[in-house]
C-alpha cells in the first residue's frame, strides 16, 4: 500500500554493474547495467550494521526485477560496494529493493574467463594512451 500520494519510484540517480562473487573473485556479470536510486542510510540501518561489525557507507533502491543478492559485488563509477542486505520496499510504486551497501577493504578481481573492472574487453589492464607506443 502506498504511503503517500505521488510516491512513484524513479531510478535517475545513476547505475552500477552488479557482479557474482566467488572466493573473494568476481566470478561474473549478474546485471550489466543497473539504474538505482540513492537513498538516506538511516540511523537504525546503520547503527544495528555497526552493532554486528559492518560499516554502511551507502544505501540505494533498484528496481524489483533486478538480479542482485546479498554478498554480490555492486560496482558504481569503478568504486566497489559489497551488498551486505537487501531488504523488499513497497512504499512506492513500482516495488524496490533496498541495498544497504559497504565499502570494499580488498578489491575483488576478476577470474580467468572473466576481466573484471578496469579491465578492457580484451583482457588487457590499463588504459595508458602510450600502451605499445614505445
Amino acid at each position: 500500500m502506498l504511503k503517500r500520494k505521488g510516491g512513484y519510484q524513479t531510478y535517475a540517480d545513476g547505475w552500477g554493474t552488479v557482479w557474482k562473487v566467488r572466493d573473494r573473485r568476481l566470478t561474473e556479470i549478474r546485471q550489466e547495467i543497473l539504474h538505482f536510486q540513492e537513498q538516506t542510510v538511516g540511523e537504525r540501518r546503520f547503527w544495528d550494521a555497526y552493532v554486528a561489525g559492518t560499516r554502511i557507507v551507502k544505501a540505494v533502491r533498484v528496481p524489483y526485477t533486478a538480479t542482485v543478492e546479498q554478498g554480490d559485488v555492486f560496482v558504481i563509477a569503478g568504486e566497489q560496494f559489497e551488498v551486505v542486505q537487501k531488504d523488499l520496499k513497497d512504499d512506492r510504486l513500482p516495488k524496490s529493493w533496498m541495498l544497504s551497501l559497504s565499502s570494499v577493504v580488498i578489491e575483488y578481481r576478476g577470474g580467468k574467463k572473466s576481466g573484471g573492472p578496469g579491465e578492457s574487453r580484451t583482457g588487457r589492464a590499463g588504459n595508458s594512451c602510450n600502451e605499445g607506443n614505445e
